[in-house]
């Protein structure tokens, strides 16, 4: 993983051409992104099942929470958090006691499927 020294540490963005960026602490992800993520920009992960879409996320708030003391939030729509939470651990993330410090909150925003009305008919098959 990334070290920073603590000169580097009170940088956490860069500036390329114009466009602010927020170091995301991932081996290799800053360098390919010339510096990270757009500062106060929405950025979609878009991929399908299994693409690293949650576990990128989930890195790039616990660096963020480790490295710059930033809060962070999680929503999920689909994996319960407490999977979320086993899956971190399995990479050393702690995120349970990010929680229980109050700088990490997983959104259950899970839609629920009893609760689900369909109204009118629909043809899947094309």
């Amino acid at each position: 993983m990334n070290q920073l020294t603590p000169n580097e540490q009170s940088n956490t963005e860069v500036s390329l051409k114009g466009v602010r960026k927020i170091r995301t602490m991932i081996e290799g992800f800053d360098e390919i992104s010339h510096g990270g993520l757009p500062t106060g920009r929405t950025t979609l992960v878009s991929g399908t099942s299994g693409t690293g879409k949650t576990l990128l996320a989930v890195q790039f708030l616990y660096n963020g929470i480790k490295y710059f003391d930033f809060p962070g939030l999680f929503v999920t729509f689909e994996e319960s958090p407490y999977d979320i939470i086993q899956n971190a651990y399995s990479f050393g993330w702690d995120l349970q006691g990010l929680i229980d410090e109050g700088k990490l909150f997983i959104l259950d925003a899970s839609p629920d499927p009893e609760g689900q009305e369909v109204v009118g008919s629909f043809d899947l098959s094309a």
